[in-house]
């Protein structure tokens, strides 16, 4: 018997990520979509041929019998409809940050246990190939103990968060960096315990006049090393890496190219640096041979590449096989935190 799904929120992620990767699973049913815009919602079910579509939550959850809802609309919505479904006794799936606080994913935590269901927050670059792999390496002891592990994103000047002054994210705490910043913390400490904010610093450097600060620095404590975030939306590229930094090796993470580069310590001996650069060269290699067959296989339709795909994957096999989901709520819950302290600290 398949899951059914309904969907709240019937913008960009949910069209565009969501939708396409439940109804590429077997296992379940895309019921119906709701959006507080009835023409969105309607315009969605006739695309993807989804049976029924709603403008009010209550009603879809009334009348359609679900096993999961999904929820992608703004941060602020998230744990009033995330407590409405699972009070209904559906399992949830919500998109990041959890929620807006602290105090609201407590009571989001409280609902899935009281009805027994399960919570999930979208963390989706945690099934980016790249950052499996660099996981996988760091755990297998290949870069050392920990040091540092700097995460750069790079948000896209002309890119449609900056460019529209009506966008729901310039109103959060924090500005844009409240709806950006969820990312390379989940990505932060998913290799660093107990991380903790000590600086942060922010500025001006762009033209909009709706964007109060667009360039981010925050430095991390943690028990296992230390760590840095670099976020800026003044970029001509949309790019995000990872720089994790141990006492025998650095990996290099691009998320985008979805690549790892070891790099090799080295002296500053001539015969050191190049025996270290031959090494990289041959890397670069095997990268740019699998770019072109990766490249390859996704024209032609033979692999599911997107990581919203393997996390929606995963969490609909969490509730068929009774396991963990790949995001706890206290995962989501230590993203809010972090994120809540660095917002507030954006002046």
């Amino acid at each position: 018997m398949k899951l059914r799904i309904g969907l709240v929120g019937a913008g960009l992620i949910a069209t565009e990520k969501h939708v396409p990767a439940w109804q590429s699973l077997k296992s379940v049913d895309v019921a119906a979509i709701c959006d507080l815009n009835e023409s969105a919602a309607k315009h969605s079910a006739l695309r993807f041929g989804i049976k029924n579509f709603y403008a009010d939550v209550e009603e879809m959850l009334r009348k359609e019998k679900l096993d999961i809802v999904d929820i992608t609309t703004p941060p602020a919505t998230h744990a009033s409809l995330g407590i409405l479904a699972m009070d209904a006794g559906c399992h949830v799936l919500v998109e990041k940050p959890m929620a807006t606080s602290v105090q609201e994913a407590d009571r989001m935590i409280d609902a899935a246990n009281k009805n027994g269901v399960k919570l999930c927050v979208v963390h989706q670059n945690l099934c980016n190939p790249a950052v499996v792999k660099a996981k996988r390496l760091v755990k297998e002891g290949v870069v050392g103990d920990l040091l540092n592990v700097e995460v750069q994103t790079f948000e896209l000047k002309d890119g449609y968060l900056c460019t529209n002054e009506n966008h729901w994210c310039h109103t959060l705490v924090g500005g844009i960096f409240g709806e950006i910043l969820p990312h390379p913390i989940y990505l932060l400490t998913s290799f660093l315990k107990g991380a903790t904010p000590v600086y942060v610093s922010s500025r001006k450097l762009g033209l909009f006049k709706w964007i109060e600060k667009d360039e981010l620095r925050v430095l991390v404590e943690a028990e296992n090393g230390m760590g840095s975030i670099l976020a800026s939306c003044n970029s001509l590229m949309q790019r995000d890496t990872l720089d994790i930094i141990g006492t025998r090796k650095t990996l290099s993470v691009d998320l985008w190219g979805r690549t790892v580069i070891v790099h090799k310590p080295h002296r500053e001996s001539s015969l050191s640096v190049g025996m270290s650069n031959l090494y990289l060269s041959s890397q670069l290699f095997k990268i740019i041979g699998g770019t072109a067959l990766t490249f390859m296989k996704t024209v032609r339709g033979r692999i599911r590449a997107s990581a919203h795909y393997s996390f929606i994957s995963k969490f609909a096999n969490s509730i068929i096989n009774g396991t963990e989901p790949p995001t706890t709520p206290q995962d989501g819950r230590d993203n809010v935190k972090v994120l809540e302290t660095i917002c507030k600290k954006i002046k």
